[in-house]
């Protein structure tokens, strides 16, 4: 695949349109090796493939997810990802882990959104 000259929208638009019933963690890993997603700069990229591999089940953006969800402070990054992590028993834990690292870096209305998504407040 040449992706050398891809724009952010042609990798969203990639990342978006993967298969989240048929892409295995496996083709994922393959993905990551690469083109180093987990360590993209771009949080419009960053975040997409964040959200991606939780629903896939690729833990190998384990560390750069903590290190994004504790650096990115807006709520359309932060959102999605929580979501994400809260479909699962083991997900909602490391959620929660994560928030409570990371929440004095956010805004209130995220704080909000994102006890509610982590079922810390009602």
């Amino acid at each position: 695949m040449h992706t050398q000259n891809w724009s952010t929208h042609e990798w969203l638009h990639f990342l978006r349109h993967l298969n989240e019933e048929t892409t295995t963690p496996e083709d994922l890993a393959q993905l990551d090796k690469a083109f180093d997603l987990t360590h993209s700069g771009n949080s419009e990229i960053a975040a997409i493939w964040f959200e991606k591999s939780i629903n896939i089940g690729y833990d190998g953006i384990d560390d750069a997810l903590e290190a994004f969800l504790n650096r990115v402070g807006r709520r359309k990054f932060l959102k999605p990802l929580y979501e994400a992590l809260a479909q699962t028993p083991e997900g909602l834990n490391k959620g929660r882990e994560i928030y409570e690292k990371s929440k004095g870096n956010y805004h209130y209305v995220s704080n909000h959104t994102i006890e509610k998504i982590l079922k810390l407040k009602s």
